[in-house]
């Protein structure tokens, strides 16, 4: 047999249930990350340049949690007739002001964000890659019996059940953001 290190099962820490909760749906003030690295720079699978740019949360609440894998893309398309796009948006909520030309101008102004504040809506957002099940909006999640959200809705995709577990599938809800707000506004 393996030798193991050894269990003091009188003084042992138990495993107690989580009190994690995700961040309910609303407006947050947020912080850029301190620093974009090469990585944070990529391609849509159209081509356009797209950008991580995982906030954190400095309130009203949640202080200190980072919405990770949050992206920006500079694919343009139109709002009253004028190009705009996801990365745009992102540039007026942290105030940066001015023309951008190409990606190069594009790439510099949202490196200039590092440690900025800005304010944008959070929602939630679950998908299944399993089965294209998806499901928007913190509301559409059931409720826990304090009144709170849960996090997690199964999958009622008829026979998506997950191999591992014999269940079915779990879809937990990732945050996103649904808006971000023009300095301001």
């Amino acid at each position: 047999m393996k030798e193991i290190e050894q269990l003091d099962l009188e003084n042992y820490v138990d495993n107690k249930e989580s009190t994690f909760r995700l961040p309910t749906k609303g407006r947050y003030t947020f912080r850029a990350p301190d620093s974009f690295p090469d990585a944070a720079f990529g391609r849509t699978k159209n081509g356009d340049l797209s950008v991580q740019i995982d906030p954190t949360i400095v309130g009203p609440t949640n202080e200190g949690f980072t919405v990770k894998y949050t992206k920006v893309s500079a694919k343009t398309f139109y709002r009253d007739g004028k190009p705009v796009s996801q990365a745009g948006d992102y540039l007026r909520a942290t105030g940066v002001t001015g023309v951008v030309r190409n990606e190069a101008d594009l790439a510099n102004l949202i490196e200039q964000t590092a440690g900025r504040l800005y304010d944008a809506k959070l929602d939630w957002r679950g998908f299944n890659k399993h089965t294209g099940f998806e499901i928007k909006g913190m509301e559409r999640f059931p409720k826990n019996a304090d009144g709170s959200y849960q996090s997690w809705v199964e999958d009622p995709t008829p026979g998506a059940v997950d191999p591992e577990t014999g269940k079915a599938w779990r879809v937990r809800a990732n945050l996103v953001i649904d808006r971000f707000i023009p300095v301001g506004e």
